[in-house]
């Protein structure tokens, strides 16, 4: 697979995307917040400032240069069958955006990597900022699996950044405090993930929690039986219920917090 400087456009793509879904939020917000967001933000941009120093310039790099971990898992599937540009550009956001449903799934049912996964669910509030709230832990090996499977695809550096670009607009898409006319909603997120499905993904009730994994395509939750459609937006508690001190959400805390073996709640409806 060829060098890129994908990260440059990630990068640009994602403080624009901030940008435009904060301006948004501004005067469309879907729940409006009284108490200053400023920490949360700071928290969040740190996060995020923190991947990309170690993943995204680091790491990928350093695969990319790794000839044993090129070799193990160039399998070129698109080379093989034969496919042509429009083909190779759909298969790659189809089986990409596949990819990051499983592993989203696993994240959550495996302790361990819950472990990595719940300091973005712990975020008390819900925006687009919340799209950077990832522990490095979790991205580093995300970002393995993406790296492997593009190789195993032989997808070219303009297919990964089409994926990747739409990956990116979606996930701060999905986070974001925005309200959206809800007979078109209802219409679109029969194919796409919207706002007002993956809120209910970031509810504090595991049972709800443990549902709407998709970032691009709605299709999956649907196929695989883990779409929960509607509940009361307006009543959702966002956040995780054994981190709820506000001292426990510090960034130094937020680090660490995959060294601390917190059980989670167990899986329980609404009101009780």
């Amino acid at each position: 697979m060829e060098k890129s400087n994908i990260p440059f456009y990630l990068s640009f793509a994602g403080v624009a995307g901030i940008v435009f879904f904060l301006v948004l939020e501004r005067f469309v917000p879907f729940r409006r917040v009284s108490l200053p967001q400023w920490q949360r933000w700071l928290i969040n941009f740190s996060l995020s400032f923190c991947n990309l120093l170690i993943v995204d310039q680091s790491f990928v790099v350093l695969l990319q240069r790794t000839p044993i971990f090129s070799e193990i898992f160039h399998f070129d599937l698109y080379g093989r069958l034969g496919l042509g540009s429009f083909w190779r550009v759909v298969l790659t956001i189809l089986i990409l955006d596949f990819a990051m449903y499983v592993w989203h799934r696993i994240n959550h049912a495996v302790p361990f990597l819950w472990r990595f996964h719940r300091v973005h669910h712990s975020d008390p509030h819900v925006d687009v900022t919340t799209a950077s709230r990832f522990h490095f832990g979790e991205v580093t090996l995300s970002a393995v699996i993406n790296y492997a499977l593009m190789l195993s695809l032989g997808a070219s550096i303009w297919e990964v950044r089409i994926f990747k670009l739409i990956f990116v607009f979606m996930t701060q898409l999905t986070h974001s405090n925005i309200r959206l006319f809800k007979p078109l909603e209802n219409l679109i997120r029969l194919i796409f993930v919207l706002p007002s499905m993956h809120r209910i993904h970031h509810s504090d009730i595991r049972r709800e929690t443990d549902s709407n994994y998709g970032t691009i395509f709605s299709i999956w939750d649907r196929l695989f039986a883990t779409f929960t459609k509607d509940t009361d937006s307006q009543k959702l508690h966002f956040g995780l219920k054994e981190f709820q001190d506000s001292k426990e959400l510090t960034l130094p805390k937020l680090i660490i917090m995959p060294l601390k073996r917190v059980g989670r709640e167990p899986r329980q409806g609404r009101g009780k």
